[in-house]
């Protein structure tokens, strides 16, 4: 090989090295094989790979951990992390990442601990200060999940499956993206979506704000200057949304009967008998494991065929989790996520 040729080959290297497979030069790895994770909370996390004991407090990582063929090597998890089934014998030491047990963490001795943006700065010191690394992320929707998913492949040393997972979530939102371009602003339905409590919703920059958006619809809290505001029933009436979304999450598996009872509840909200999503019966239920994580491609689908069943005729989310479920977590689909 001459000089030249030489030097190309070192520049290609030092690329490969230093770009992630997203593209993002975010990621660095030494010849000791540390890598460093710039999280979602712009902090870099040296981390020695591949992890072998984690702790995961947020059941979104918990589920991308066991797509990516990792699931055993989780040691400690927070109470929703349920899926897949094979996590219920791990031992709980969160009830989320708003509330972890740091003293059964520790007793863990994990190599990772992964937390979403519910972890308070006091918690992840005290965790670091145990000489454990803590990353923390914050992107759960298909145009952002694939970084998740690109740190969580390197540190595990699963970057070929990584590669797989978010070419599969990319796939799908990419037929989104492509046919909700070109609609008109008036082609787009007003959207109210509730979580946790009545009237309860997500504004700019939330995830429920970004799965509508993408799926060509208006969120009519967009604009409502607190991140998760309540409305009263007057305010919701008078805006008059095309669809409302509600979504309910448990740590017990739920059932037909369940989203059934918090449909019929919504419609009959004596406030709400004139609205344009009760009187078309466009009120829809769905679960928190389809709106988030690897599986959020999934909830966009469904948005996207309820606020425009003409142009996702062709689409049918099921499947589409079937697919996911079978390739990626080697399992059949049980369980109701959403209703109708």
């Amino acid at each position: 090989m001459d000089k030249n040729g030489w030097i190309i080959g070192v520049i290609v290297s030092l690329c490969f090295i230093f770009l992630s497979p997203t593209g993002c030069a975010e990621e660095t790895i030494s010849p000791s094989d540390t890598v460093t994770i710039v999280d979602g909370t712009g902090q870099s996390v040296d981390v020695s790979r591949p992890a072998m004991r984690i702790v995961s407090i947020t059941s979104r990582t918990s589920e991308i951990i066991c797509a990516l063929d990792a699931g055993d090597r989780i040691v400690g998890r927070d109470s929703y992390s349920i899926v897949p089934s094979s996590l219920e014998d791990v031992p709980v030491v969160a009830g989320s990442s708003y509330t972890p047990n740091v003293e059964l963490i520790l007793e863990l001795e994990p190599d990772l601990v992964i937390a979403d943006s519910m972890l308070s700065d006091d918690y992840r010191l005290r965790i670091e200060d145990a000489g454990i690394p803590v990353i923390v992320e914050t992107s759960w929707d298909p145009a952002t999940v694939g970084t998740v998913v690109s740190h969580l492949g390197i540190v595990l040393d699963k970057e070929d499956r990584a590669d797989e997972i978010i070419s599969f979530i990319e796939q799908y939102h990419d037929i989104v993206e492509e046919r909700c371009a070109d609609l008109e602003e008036e082609e787009k339905p007003v959207v109210f979506f509730e979580w946790s409590q009545p009237y309860h919703s997500g504004s700019l920059g939330t995830l429920f704000h970004n799965l509508t958006v993408a799926s060509g619809g208006i969120n009519v809290v967009a604009d409502e200057p607190a991140k998760y505001p309540t409305v009263s029933p007057e305010w919701l009436a008078e805006r008059d949304p095309d669809v409302i979304l509600r979504l309910v999450s448990s740590t017990e598996d739920l059932t037909e009967e369940m989203m059934v009872e918090a449909r019929d509840e919504i419609l009959s909200r004596p406030g709400l008998s004139s609205v344009k999503a009760v009187e078309d019966e466009r009120v829809y239920i769905l679960s928190s494991p389809v709106t988030t994580g690897v599986r959020s491609i999934v909830g966009e689908l469904y948005f996207a065929k309820w606020f425009h069943p003409d142009l996702f005729e062709d689409v049918d989310p099921e499947e589409v989790h079937e697919e996911l479920v079978q390739k990626f977590f080697g399992q059949e689909l049980e369980g109701v996520y959403v209703y109708p």
